[in-house]
């Protein structure tokens, strides 16, 4: 049967995993304090209309609400289960398929994604999407993880196995891009968005970490995954899960790479 958008992440990494609301939260102790510094320095004005796509938990449109007082935040997700129901009132929660349901030209004034375009093969597609749904002069931030096993860890590391592993499976299986990140600025200048700047951040994996909390939770709920592809093995896993538990270990496997950039202001 055929992958839908839909259904892309509606097992393991979706509503069938009992633990996925604890790995959402722990990506989103690891990753808010950066976006936050980020979507603050694009200057969104106090009645913004701001788009925030795969909203997951729901706590970067809660602060963008703060942030915009007078504004109009739209959280969106196709699972929008994970978002919080105390959120203010001028937050709209849409359960929406960024690649193929519409929003009218010129919507927004801010739009944020973050680690949501890596996952979808149609990310260039997107990206000129959200062009249009941009008001003149308007922002787009894109925020996603990167790889980069190599930044002191060996080839024969486990955590290092396990991140080549899951990207591995995940590119096989839903078109994930590990690098898409590096790639981001490029297409956006292709696609006719100008005053770009970018950044990377490497989080630290040590024990009680919540990048480290995050991991943790996914290779474990891709274990039996992982097995059954040959990706890894029993062993391979017991060892990955072990190391990020070890409180002499620390290194940086992944990183989070962020593009911001304008839609030209009108003629």
């Amino acid at each position: 049967m055929p992958t839908t958008p839909d259904s892309r992440y509606a097992d393991e990494l979706g509503r069938t995993n009992p633990s996925e609301t604890a790995r959402l939260r722990a990506l989103t102790d690891a990753l808010d304090a950066d976006t936050f510094r980020r979507l603050d320095a694009t200057g969104p004005a106090p009645d913004a209309r701001v788009l925030e796509v795969g909203a997951g938990t729901g706590t970067v449109a809660a602060w963008l609400a703060s942030r915009c007082p007078r504004g109009l935040i739209t959280a969106t997700d196709l699972d929008t289960t994970h978002l919080s129901s105390g959120l203010p009132g001028h937050v709209r929660v849409l359960r929406h398929d960024v690649t193929r349901d519409p929003f009218p030209a010129g919507s927004f004034d801010l739009i944020h994604a973050r680690c949501v375009l890596l996952h979808l093969p149609e990310r260039e597609r997107v990206v000129e999407r959200m062009r249009d749904w941009l008001a003149p002069g308007g922002t787009l931030l894109l925020e996603d993880a990167v790889h980069f096993p190599h930044t002191g860890l060996p080839p024969g590391d486990p955590v290092r196995r396990s991140v080549e592993g899951i990207c591995a499976l995940l590119a096989g299986s839903y078109g994930m891009e590990p690098d898409w990140g590096l790639r981001a600025p490029d297409v956006l200048h292709r696609c006719g968005y100008e005053q770009m700047a970018a950044e990377i951040a490497l989080p630290a994996f040590r024990q009680g970490a919540p990048i480290t909390e995050f991991w943790y939770r996914t290779v474990a709920a891709l274990a039996p995954r992982l097995r059954e592809s040959g990706s890894m093995t029993a062993a391979g896993i017991d060892s990955a899960l072990a190391a990020l538990r070890d409180p002499d270990r620390v290194s940086f496997p992944l990183g989070v790479h962020a593009v911001r950039a304008r839609r030209p202001p009108a003629a």
